[in-house]
């Protein structure tokens, strides 16, 4: 019995000092890797110490930083301020006093309150007939700027990029640790670790594998020390089933395993502090990449995360919660349903940015008329000016989608100036109320709905009696007394923005009552039905790019039967890249309108087919590019019984020399039919662009053009553009032409042409 001991044991010995020997190793490799993470720990401080700086010095910085606004004394003061004063004039047939001559003065800058920025912009329009009069032609505005970030983010995405590329593989940050740990688990007990309940909280938990690479170096080998003790605990007691080699070397594979992984996690945390990244970021910026969240929503967090800032005062925390503010004269889409067009606007704009999502409110008036352009279209049912008021609010806001509830009053107003006083054929109130739901479908995209609910009260009816009173109790104001689907809307909108298959695409389909109005599309409201989509398809590596974008609508005209207005948007692009400067495309464009009251009848058709040829190359050694295109259109108006057929052609050619380029175009259109559109014309021009002493640009060209028998004219064009004292920017243009034959239309085809920019600059060093 001794002598078998002492057999085995010898035959263990050697095996026990090798292992003991492998563990000295192990040991001294693990202290090696302590001081490698107290070195990587104190060049993360040194790099966040950097970034801070970097933060501190930046325009962001500057503006939410309270030291920053410690250091200036100026509460109020005015930055980037310029004026601008643009003059035209145009040589009419017969000199009238006004109609020559046209003057636009322009006001920029910042106003910082506090250090807050407001963006201002004052613009006044005016010519001889009414002089300078600052209380019309006016167009105001200012607003709070958001800060711009792309700059800012610019070279951490580069970083990013570089990080993911060399780093990760092109993985993301959690993919690239799960493969790291299932790599090295993998040779212990032959993929039999999977039911794991630890192991597998950590792979299934992107938060948990974010952490490897954020907690302390003591923490982390607790994790890690943890996890290979429950594998070691499972395996043996599991036994032969998972692992068949003896107990003495799965302890030293496990900790060979674990040194290992260790190691590369280390890697991972040194590449993480060189690069300036953390996982947080990175974890957005994956975001944007997988089309998971977008730039804005980048922004907001980011101006979320400094406005926690406690050196912030609450002026600076109220600005980091504006959302958006405009006041004056802006372009902006009313609150509620996804058909909503852009509107010009005079008023104001707040959203306020809140835990479920914006909370949005404003106050305007639309008035784009009152000027002779608008003589003889300023009474009907659609007329303007009117009062907007708007406001809406967030619902819902989850993981897989958000919602709202919107709504939007509008009444028609009677505006007054100098030429007439505005009036409505039939002026209104109208108020349209709206929830809205989005669901995120993840790589499926965004699908939207939308209900919206309408009424209508009319005002200064012209019959008395009882039709007027069933008509003002029917809409005045009351939701549910009139009837309740002939005054609904009910839209649905799906949306996908995907760069793994390269695929853009919006699709739409919204039904309304015949009764249904909704001032946030501008006069177009019972569309009754309408369905479109606009859908971008790239393939073979962006050789070939397929575009549709289609609109349909048939819009109710009578309230007896199912007469229609039924109109008809198609258009079709293709683009094909023959080389890495060169492109080929095709496109064809089809609309029209139908009425359709028991037969069809055809009111306007036009159709288009179109191709064209871009391309960068090198021509006797210089840089050169051309445009090419050729056209057919044929337009149809059925009710006047004239057809019109025609031809176009254009040609650009540009030619860069040393110190000068050239540029050529070419324009000719040819009519088919006798019914002519524009007439056979040919328009050209060859212009030289050069500088003079270094700081002057010029531009001498001559032109001709030949409109069949309307105009007929050759001329010259110089255009200068110099800086002076710094602080000047000057522009002049003039065209002088002269006729050949006598025009037709003098003030159409003017000879004379002149136009002057002065820009000065406050700031400018």
């Amino acid at each position: 019995m001794a002598m078998a001991t002492l057999k085995v044991t010898g035959q263990t010995l050697p095996a026990l000092k090798k292992e003991s020997d492998s563990l000295k190793a192990r040991l001294a490799k693990a202290k090696n890797i302590d001081s490698i993470g107290k070195k990587l720990a104190e060049q993360k401080n040194v790099l966040k110490q950097q970034l801070d700086s970097k933060l501190k010095q930046s325009d962001l910085g500057k503006l939410l930083l309270g030291d920053s606004l410690k250091k200036d004394k100026k509460k109020i003061n005015l930055s980037d301020f310029s004026v601008e004063n643009a003059s035209q004039y145009i040589k009419p047939e017969t000199p009238v006093s006004g109609k020559n001559f046209l003057n636009n003065l322009t006001f920029n800058g910042t106003l910082k309150v506090y250090g807050l920025p407001l963006d201002l912009a004052i613009m006044n329009n005016y010519n001889a007939i009414r002089s300078f009069r600052p209380d019309q032609g006016n167009l105001f505005k200012f607003d709070v700027p958001r800060p711009n970030f792309n700059s800012f983010f610019k070279a951490d995405l580069e970083r990013y990029n570089q990080f993911k590329k060399n780093v990760l593989s092109g993985k993301s940050l959690e993919a690239d640790l799960k493969k790291k740990v299932v790599t090295k688990l993998s040779g212990i007990a032959n993929n039999k670790l999977t039911g794991n309940a630890e192991l597998a909280s950590l792979l299934n938990n992107p938060a948990a594998l974010r952490e490897l690479v954020t907690m302390d170096e003591a923490a982390l080998h607790q994790k890690i020390d943890g996890l290979f003790a429950n594998l070691k605990t499972e395996i043996q007691e599991k036994g032969k089933d998972i692992y068949s080699k003896q107990s003495d070397s799965l302890s030293s594979l496990l900790l060979q395993k674990k040194a290992a992984l260790l190691k590369e996690i280390q890697t991972v945390r040194s590449e993480l502090a060189s690069s300036g990244l953390d996982p947080e970021k990175i974890a957005l910026f994956q975001k944007i990449a997988e089309n998971k969240i977008s730039q804005k929503e980048l922004e907001t967090f980011f101006i979320a995360e400094l406005s926690k800032n406690k050196n912030l005062s609450w002026l600076q925390r109220s600005y980091s919660r504006i959302g958006e503010f405009q006041a004056g004269n802006f372009g902006s889409v009313l609150p509620g349903n996804f058909l909503n067009r852009d509107l010009f606007l005079n008023g104001f704009n707040f959203s306020l940015r809140t835990a479920r999502g914006p909370v949005r409110l404003g106050l305007s008036t639309n008035k784009d008329v009152g000027y002779n352009k608008d003589a003889g279209f300023e009474s009907s049912t659609f007329a303007i000016p009117r009062m907007y008021t708007y406001l809406s609010v967030p619902t819902t806001n989850f993981s897989f989608g958000s919602g709202k509830l919107s709504w939007i009053g509008v009444y028609d107003k009677q505006f007054s100036n100098n030429l007439r006083t505005n009036l409505n054929a039939v002026p209104r109130n109208n108020l349209v109320f709206t929830v809205s739901q989005a669901l995120q479908l993840k790589k499926a995209g965004t699908l939207n709905f939308d209900i919206s609910k309408s009424s209508t009260q009319y005002k200064n009816l012209v019959s008395l009696g009882p039709d007027q009173l069933m008509i003002d109790r029917n809409t005045n104001g009351n939701y549910f007394r009139d009837d309740f689907f002939e005054t609904m809307s009910f839209g649905v909108n799906h949306a996908i923005d995907s760069k793994k298959i390269n695929l853009k695409s919006t699709v739409y389909v919204n039904y309304s009552g015949a009764g249904f109005q909704n001032p946030g599309q501008q006069g177009i409201g019972n569309l009754n039905m309408r369905f479109g989509a606009n859908i971008r398809k790239s393939m073979f590596k962006n050789k070939l790019t397929l575009a549709m974008r289609t609109d349909f609508k048939n819009m109710p005209i009578s309230a007896t039967d199912n007469a229609h207005w039924q109109n008809h948007n198609i258009q079709l692009d293709s683009k094909i890249r023959i080389s890495r400067k060169s492109t080929i495309g095709l496109k064809y464009i089809d609309n029209g309108v139908d009425k359709v009251a028991g037969n069809t009848t055809p009111v306007y058709s036009s159709a288009k087919l179109q191709l064209d040829l871009n391309s960068s190359y090198r021509f006797l050694g210089l840089n050169a590019f051309t445009h090419a295109g050729l056209a057919k259109q044929q337009m149809n108006n059925p009710q006047t019984m004239l057809k019109a057929s025609l031809i176009q052609f254009n040609y650009l050619q540009t030619l860069l020399f040393k110190g000068f380029s050239v540029n050529g175009t070419i324009f000719y259109n040819k009519e088919l039919n006798t019914t002519t559109v524009m007439g056979n014309m040919l328009n050209t021009d060859v212009s030289l662009q050069y500088q003079i002493f270094k700081s002057v640009s010029l531009s001498s060209g001559i032109t001709y053009l030949d409109n069949q028998h309307l105009a007929r004219q050759a001329g010259i064009r110089q255009n200068v553009q110099f800086m002076l004292l710094k602080h000047f920017d000057i522009n002049a243009y003039l065209d002088l032409r002269k006729n050949i034959i006598s025009p037709a239309y003098p003030d159409l085809f003017s000879t004379t042409r002149a136009e002057l920019s002065i820009h000065y600059y406050l700031d400018r060093q």
